[in-house]
């Protein structure tokens, strides 16, 4: 039996009770989505599934998406990403960090991410943790006056295009190859969510660089203005992550950031999660949405 448990911090909750390897059924995986609707993140504890078992479960949030990054696949299952610091590519700095500043995945996409999920495999006894922030909340607390004037404005994204701003680290650049999949796209600054119908304001941090109709410095201060108010400690949670846990966020409805981690140096200071990101919705509110 599935139970659900509010996590020790400002949004969120976990699940027990609940066997990958085994399967998930559709009245277990409704109760699993609506839990992640509400909270905005969902952390399933003491999973020991395999890939194969763990792309499933992915596929029944979405469709998997294969990384722009496509040296960061993983080899064979290529709708998996490993992040952490163990594998080679990870030890440069930026390249194990490049997920270390405020952004939305797959934002840079005109088919958005509407969900992403990392499954711990070795955690290090300090640091590693995921930093979540509920937009939801952060756009509810917007003046009146400043809601009114994003709604209906249009926002511009590019892969990391202000990424290495405030303090956080830049990512890496992405080869001409791989941007060239990946062109500037517009979002609405103020989102529907594609299954509750919530209007968020949607990924401000990370990839949005310019407002349609603006003058790029009003376009500049605005984005920074939203996203200063946005990274306040009160909407944020710090995942630390324990061997098992699946942790999974709502994109819609969230930021996110990696918090740096250095190169590894002996046990204790291993991190390995296999990331998901998906698009569209679950299957079973598929005819929902096209409603």
């Amino acid at each position: 039996m599935i139970s659900i448990e509010p996590l020790d911090g400002p949004f969120g909750c976990a699940a027990h009770g609940v066997d990958l390897a085994a399967g998930v059924t559709v009245d277990h995986f409704r109760t699993l989505s609506q839990a992640l609707y509400r909270h905005r993140v969902l952390v399933v504890k003491g999973q020991t599934c395999d890939k194969d078992a763990y792309l499933r479960f992915g596929r029944q949030w979405g469709v998997p998406i294969q990384h722009v990054v496509d040296t960061a696949r993983m080899p064979g299952y290529p709708d998996l990403l490993e992040v952490g610091n163990v594998a080679k590519r990870r030890q440069d700095q930026l390249t194990r960090n490049s997920a270390a500043f405020w952004h939305t995945d797959q934002s840079y996409d005109a088919d958005v991410a509407t969900a992403t999920m990392l499954y711990a495999r070795k955690v290090p006894d300090q640091g590693g943790e995921t930093r979540i922030l509920d937009m939801k909340a952060a756009f509810d607390d917007l003046d009146a006056d400043v809601r009114h004037r994003i709604d209906g404005l249009t926002a511009m994204h590019f892969y990391g295009a202000t990424s290495g701003r405030d303090g956080e680290l830049p990512t890496p650049k992405l080869t001409d190859a791989q941007a060239a999949n990946v062109p500037p796209v517009p979002h609405p600054l103020v989102r529907p969510h594609a299954v509750t119908g919530e209007r968020v304001l949607y990924a401000i941090g990370g990839t949005a660089f310019d407002i349609e109709g603006m003058p790029a410095e009003e376009a500049d201060a605005l984005i920074r203005k939203l996203k200063a108010h946005c990274v306040q400690d009160r909407y944020i949670y710090d995942h630390k992550y324990e061997v098992g846990d699946i942790a999974i966020w709502d994109t819609q409805m969230t930021m996110h950031s990696a918090t740096p981690i250095g190169a590894p140096n002996g046990p204790g200071t291993e991190r390995l999660l296999w990331r998901i990101s998906v698009r569209g919705v679950p299957g079973i509110y598929a005819q929902a949405a096209a409603a």
